[in-house]
């Protein structure tokens, strides 16, 4: 099936700052709808997972593969491979990209679709239509995501396994068609008899239990250290209510002894004793200081009592290990008095299956068996989990992706959101957060959840329905004066002195010395803040004395000049933290009905002629002063 493809430019405006001029956003288009993206950090390369196809693009997001995955041939009830005399019911049915991850150890590309019972393919990250892998006749071993299009699945590629072996992570959800199964581990290499995508081990997965009622909307994963992590929705019947879940458990575990889940909640700051919000919608992973953090966008549609919402909020990783720890503690070690008690009973269960037994277990027994053990119980979910209260609230849309980054230790959020834009957001050390601009991407387009920042990080990859995008990060060079670059408030932009432009402070050369390069979000340019003598006689020549602050540290070829209205430049002296300028010997004309003429003083880098600063010094004329005193009445 040929799929036409348009590769454009489009036209876009950032929002909120001074001195913004249209620039140009790289965009590619599909025919189909988009589902995932993800970015080869080395080779810059961006890989596109759609409906019925897969793209390879450049940096720039321009066409270089294109492997066509679809349609074909399908019923969801029937097994594959697909033989229209056995399963009458096929029909030509689309393909949804359900998981799309790169492998970089093993140069190649995770590609798994709706059709067949959600079996997967690898693909050479070099030519995605090159596939390395594929088998459809291996039966139900080999089904990995939901091949229900409204079921997310989610996984990762870990290269950390103990016997060195890149195995893949995989989360579902179980759609009315699917296995059962919600959590597994699978090969990515044949070993031991089995093929990829075959469970590492007979017992690295977990099915959903007959009885258990509850759906499953996995929204990530992510690894710390020896852990990896799910996050996910879980609509419980019993009692009707939607939680947001985390699960960890150790990578290196072949049983899943050490699954342990629990509830996250994020607050209204608004209304801190209402209900929390409801469903995570998106969750990015991001160091902050010495740890890793979590930041998670909730959503809250208008049957809530604050109307429909959403808001941001973050989980300090360190904090989820220990309070994870400290339920494995206490379902371990309660008396069994205890654990009879619904103190126990009604906060931890059995996930996907149902009640747990706690108890009777020594003190110590989970810092002994940090990856869990075969008797002790497992795998564990506890409804006592964190909560905290969102650092950021946005009134009548939701959130839809988030990704976030650092910049100079400065921490900064990109918010896709369900009208199309992406909400730039500054988070600031004490835990406050400021909205500074915004990126109208496609109106009134949903951003889809995967959010990317180029290998770089000078650029974002957003998709829409049909759209990827890529606008950069930051626009400080459209900043033409320390004004405009100040007010814009953006935490990547600062002024170069030395340059007299808006750059990051990575592109300003002499950013380290003091005063070179002006942080916006410090709100400083360089001023002329005082004058000695104030003002000076216009038929008189003398030395004016100026205070700069701040005052960028100088070197001997760093020659300052003073330029006085449009009189020639002549060089300044330093005494100290002043410049020192000499008056001119001509001064324009005082104007009529004024005692002072005011002249603006420059003062300019000798080399390039770069502004530094200016400032209006008075020049008095007496016999104008004489005058107007004279004709008053």
């Amino acid at each position: 099936m040929a799929l036409p493809l348009l590769a454009l430019t489009f036209l876009g405006l950032v929002g909120l700052g001074a001195s913004l001029r249209p620039r140009k956003v790289d965009f590619f288009r599909s025919e189909t709808e988009l589902n995932h993206l993800v970015v080869d950090e080395t080779s810059g390369m961006v890989y596109v997972g759609a409906v019925n196809a897969l793209y390879q693009l450049s940096a720039d997001l321009r066409l270089q593969q294109l492997a066509v995955t679809g349609p074909a041939l399908d019923n969801k009830k029937c097994t594959p491979p697909i033989e229209p005399s056995q399963c009458h019911e096929a029909l030509p049915t689309n393909n949804v990209n359900q998981l799309l991850l790169l492998d970089p150890v093993g140069k190649r590309l995770v590609e798994c679709g709706s059709l067949f019972k959600g079996i997967c393919a690898l693909r050479s990250l070099n030519n995605v239509s090159v596939r390395l892998f594929y088998e459809d006749g291996s039966g139900e071993k080999s089904f990995v995501a939901s091949n229900d299009e409204n079921v997310a699945t989610v996984g990762l590629v870990s290269s950390t396994h103990p016997d060195g072996k890149q195995v893949l992570f995989v989360g579902k959800g179980n759609g009315p068609h699917d296995n059962g199964i919600i959590v597994s581990t699978r090969l990515l290499d044949r070993a031991e008899g089995r093929e990829a995508f075959e469970a590492y081990s007979d017992h690295t997965t977990f099915k959903a239990g007959y009885l258990s009622t509850n759906m499953q909307q996995f929204v990530t994963s992510f690894e710390d250290g020896l852990y990896v992590f799910f996050v996910f929705n879980q609509q419980d019947k019993h009692p009707a209510r939607n939680r947001t879940l985390l699960a960890r458990m150790c990578k290196n575990d072949p049983s899943y002894y050490s699954y342990v889940e629990m509830d996250l909640q994020c607050q209204d700051p608004s209304d801190p004793q209402g209900s929390a919000f409801g469903a995570c919608l998106a969750a990015s992973v991001a160091t902050l200081g010495a740890g890793r953090v979590l930041y998670a966008v909730f959503s809250r549609d208008g049957r809530s009592s604050g109307g429909p919402g959403a808001g941001l909020c973050l989980f300090p990783l360190d904090e989820v290990h220990v309070k994870m720890e400290a339920n494995r503690n206490t379902c371990y070690t309660a008396t069994k008095e205890l654990a009879a008690t619904p103190s126990i009973r009604d906060v931890f269960y059995k996930p996907f299956h149902g009640e747990i037994q706690c108890g009777g277990h020594v003190l110590g027994a989970s810092e002994s068996f940090p990856c869990g053990s075969e008797h002790l119980p497992y795998p564990l979910g506890s409804r006592d989990g964190l909560t905290t209260t969102a650092l950021l609230l946005r009134r009548g849309l939701n959130l839809t992706a988030v990704t976030v980054t650092t910049e100079n230790g400065h921490t900064i959020a990109f918010l896709g959101t369900s009208d199309g834009r992406i909400l730039k957001v500054y988070l600031a050390p004490d835990g406050t957060s400021v909205e500074y601009g915004s990126i109208l991407v496609e109106i009134n387009k949903r951003i889809k959840q995967d959010l990317v920042l180029s290998g770089d990080g000078s650029s974002l990859y957003a998709m829409t329905q049909d759209k990827v995008f890529r606008p950069p990060v930051q626009e400080c060079l459209s900043y033409s004066t320390c004004a405009h670059c100040r007010d814009s408030q953006d935490p990547y932009c600062g002024w170069c002195v030395i340059e007299g432009r808006c750059t990051r402070r990575a592109e300003c050369p002499r950013a380290e010395e003091t005063g070179h390069w002006l942080w916006s979000r410090d709100k400083s340019c360089v001023a002329i803040t005082g004058a000695q003598p104030q003002n000076m006689s216009r038929r008189a020549q003398g030395e004016v004395q100026l205070t700069v602050s701040p005052l960028p540290t100088l070197t001997q070829e760093d020659e300052l000049l003073c330029l006085f209205g449009e009189s020639l430049p002549h060089p300044a002296r330093m005494e100290g933290d002043a410049v020192i300028c000499n008056s001119p010997s001509s001064i324009p004309s005082t104007p009529p009905g004024q005692d002072h003429v005011a002249v603006n003083i420059q003062l300019l880098f000798r080399h390039g002629s770069v502004f530094l600063t200016s400032h209006q010094y008075p020049f008095y004329d007496c016999r104008e002063a004489m005058s107007l005193v004279e004709n008053l009445p």
